[in-house]
C-alpha cells in the first residue's frame, strides 16, 4: 500500500467518524499561533457565559 492510499483511507476515516472538522483545527492550530490564541480565548468568553448563566438560574 503506497503513502497516497493510506492518505485516502486515513482521509475516509476521519470522514465517516466526523472528525475531519476538528482533525483540520487542530493541523490549523500546530501551524498558527494567532489561530491557537482566538480558539483559546473563545472557549474562555464561552465557559464563562455558561457560568454566567447558571450563576443567574441560580443554580
Amino acid at each position: 500500500m503506497n503513502k497516497q492510499t493510506k492518505e485516502n483511507l486515513a482521509e475516509a476515516a476521519l470522514i465517516g467518524t466526523g472528525l475531519l472538522s476538528k482533525f483540520a483545527l487542530l493541523k490549523s492550530m500546530t501551524e498558527s499561533k494567532t489561530l491557537t490564541i482566538m480558539v483559546i480565548l473563545g472557549l474562555l468568553f464561552f465557559s464563562g457565559f455558561i457560568l454566567f448563566l447558571v450563576k443567574m438560574a441560580g443554580a
